[in-house]
């Protein structure tokens, strides 16, 4: 793939750098994709600014029903996009489907928003005066689409920016790619305007910073690592231009004497296995109240080692690959330095001697709270469990991290329950559940895990300004 999706058209390249695109499953090349270089990047940027002040124009409910559009050609379509979804990113087909057709509740739910996009009539105190709040779009946007959940999120960005009346430059990861120009294609099939939706594929290093850096660019969105959310955010603030950051997580499950353990340990290995633990809102580590402590790592070791890695067009997989080679060392390093540590392995801690980047599901204890896998990020199916004995000082243990994404709770009792979704300082706290993130929710991290939001209403108005007017009528 040697083009880009310029102005509602797949234009080749200026560029002549290119990048090989992996499957993770059997570790052959399945393409190459064109690296934009500067000028690419500034025409997309050019057009979608131009495409974007007439697009302004038209009717909030009308931009709604045309992006509405959308989702039919991605349920037509949907076993295609699933097909180069799998490949390109590993995950079971199953799990694919699954995204596309939460990525369809979430554009007709979004396109449902916009009647109800009201703005505001406040009480003056002057006399013969009236104040009305109105929202207009933020204007010519840019989303940072992650490899992880690489279609979804694109629409996460998309989806609000387009209905709210703003444009958007995208560029997925170089990772996978093929999934987000296939969605141009379809875009093409709408009566989306050509130039609203730009897609160049590049790295963070140059395209990256050149829409961070851009004049021309009111707000940029990305998901991804906190490190290169940092960097958009320093590009960014020479324009004061707005940012939305959904960045790393380093989720806590606290599991308490009076959790249903049999619920919790289901829970617990089913969010960590999704996507092989590459997901930031999954447990990353475990606090386990110690009378229950031994019950619960038998428990949940018999269902990490029934977690089936493999090809993920078999039925019997429950767990893809890891992205990359340098993903996959990266977890196994870090399990590493536990252990060199002093933790223990209760299950896996081995990348498997098999075709692909897999690494088996894994189980740590006897853990220090300063042990590289409590603090870091491992982005795998690793859980580092350990004991406590004391429910307020463990809601302290779980708030003292840079991140604050995710968390969650599991406990039958009520006052527990309360009382951690007042004191954990997370965007998200679960409670006796995984992690859902509905679409009517709002999905936003404290601390370094970001600024600003998505889902819901909120998200919805992350991609309009507010206006407020006197109207004087005397």
């Amino acid at each position: 793939m040697n083009k880009l999706f310029i102005n509602g058209q797949f234009v080749e390249s200026n560029s002549t750098n290119q990048l090989e695109v992996i499957n993770p499953v059997t570790e052959e090349i399945i393409d190459t994709v064109t690296l934009a270089n500067e000028n690419d990047t500034k025409k997309a940027i050019n057009g979608a600014k131009e495409a974007q002040l007439k697009w302004e124009q038209v009717n909030i409910v009308k931009r709604a029903k045309i992006v509405q559009n959308l989702a039919e050609q991605l349920e037509k379509n949907k076993n295609e996009l699933a097909g180069i979804y799998v490949k390109e990113q590993g995950k079971p087909l199953y799990a694919a489907i699954g995204e596309i057709e939460k990525s369809i509740e979430y554009i007709n739910y979004m396109c449902s928003l916009a009647r109800k996009n009201n703005g505001e009539v406040l009480q003056s105190e002057v006399e013969n005066e009236t104040i009305i709040l109105t929202k207009k779009p933020v204007g010519n946007t840019a989303g940072i689409i992650p490899w992880n959940a690489p279609i979804f999120v694109l629409m996460r960005k998309l989806i609000p920016a387009l209905v709210t009346g703003c444009s958007i430059v995208i560029k997925p990861s170089e990772e996978t790619p093929f999934g987000a120009f296939k969605i141009a294609e379809y875009i093409q099939k709408t009566d989306i305007p050509n130039g609203l939706v730009q897609i160049i594929t590049g790295t963070g290093s140059e395209v990256g910073n050149l829409l961070s850096q851009s004049e021309d660019i009111d707000l940029i969105s990305i998901t991804g690592s906190t490190g290169a959310g940092k960097s958009v955010m320093a590009s960014a603030a020479n324009n004061v231009k707005g940012v939305n950051l959904e960045l790393g997580g380093k989720a806590p499950a606290i599991v308490t004497k009076n959790a249903d353990i049999e619920k919790a340990a289901s829970y617990i290995v089913q969010a960590r296995i999704n996507n092989s633990g590459q997901v930031c809102t999954c447990p990353e580590r475990i606090y386990v109240a110690k009378d229950i402590f031994d019950e619960f790592i038998t428990l949940v070791k018999d269902k990490m080692n029934k977690v089936q890695p493999g090809d993920p067009y078999d039925k019997d997989t429950t767990m893809g690959p890891i992205i990359n080679h340098k993903q996959l060392d990266s977890i196994n390093e870090k399990v590493q330095i536990a252990v060199a540590e002093g933790a223990t392995i209760e299950l896996g801690g081995h990348i498997l001697d098999r075709k692909g980047f897999f690494y088996e599901p894994t189980i740590l204890t006897n853990l220090s709270k300063d042990s590289i896998v409590m603090k870091e990020e491992i982005f795998g199916p690793v859980l580092p469990i350990v004991s406590f004995e004391n429910f307020e000082k463990v809601l302290d243990e779980a708030n003292n991290s840079d991140y604050g994404l995710s968390s969650y709770i599991f406990t039958e009792n009520l006052k527990e329950a309360m009382l951690a979704s007042e004191r954990l300082k997370f965007g998200e706290v679960y409670v006796n559940c995984e992690a859902e993130e509905a679409i009517v929710g709002y999905h936003a991290g404290w601390r370094q895990s970001g600024l600003g939001g998505a889902d819901g209403v909120n998200g919805f108005e992350e991609y309009l300004n507010t206006t407020v007017t006197y109207i004087r009528y005397e």
